[in-house]
């Protein structure tokens, strides 16, 4: 493993699912299982068992180990810690998709189905660039300003109050000023906030920069 790496894969849900060894409570640590029970929405659950088990395979990847070895610890209103070296995971989910990010530094990121916009509006005045005003944006435009803004506040563990995105003003960039990268597809929306380069290649995405003023 490289000193200084991010790494971001995305993956269809079901996919992962196929993957999964049976049963979860073998692989996953007590508090992980403990909370995947606690999970009744079976949507919820889904993502969950998803999102560990896709995390596991690229720690798995990365320390050349059987991914049914690799230790999380779960941790209240925060992603899992690794235990097995010393990386910062990120994890996200919405509809068939689910994302994993593993760093060596801070690192956050978001995923969005795309569709949900209209449920944004209401928010709009929130979610605006440096020089936007609300009523110019449409629906999808909103989507990728939210997915911005959440994977930046995940990167710093913070809070999506209205307060705390009201206060994130976005400028778009250049490459190589970036924060935060933006990658669009037809089916999702994934931001990646951390130290770049980031080593995620998504055939045909479009790909938008952005920082955060100073």
């Amino acid at each position: 493993m490289h000193s200084e790496m991010t790494c971001v894969v995305v993956a269809a849900v079901e996919d992962v699912l196929r993957e999964l060894p049976a049963p979860p409570e073998s692989w996953l640590s007590p508090g992980e299982w403990a909370r995947a029970q606690r999970l009744r929405v079976p949507s919820r659950h889904r993502h969950y068992l998803a999102g560990h088990w896709l995390a596991r395979m690229q720690l798995g990847r990365l320390l050349d180990r059987d991914p049914a070895r690799c230790l999380l610890v779960e941790r209240e209103h925060l992603p899992p810690q690794v235990l097995d070296a010393p990386l910062q995971l990120s994890l996200s989910h919405s509809g068939d998709w689910i994302a994993c990010a593993l760093s060596t530094a801070a690192i956050g990121i978001d995923l969005e189905q795309r569709g949900r916009g209209p449920q944004l509006r209401t928010f709009a005045h929130l979610l605006v660039a440096d020089g936007e005003t609300p009523g110019e944006l449409d629906d999808d435009t909103l989507l990728q300003r939210w997915v911005v803004k959440e994977a930046l506040i995940k990167r710093d563990c913070g809070s999506a109050l209205p307060q705390h995105l009201a206060s994130i003003h976005l400028q778009p960039c250049g490459q190589d000023d970036a924060e935060i990268e933006l990658l669009s597809t037809a089916s999702f929306h994934l931001a990646v906030a951390g130290e770049p380069p980031f080593d995620l290649e998504l055939s045909g995405a479009r790909r938008q920069h952005w920082r955060v003023r100073a």
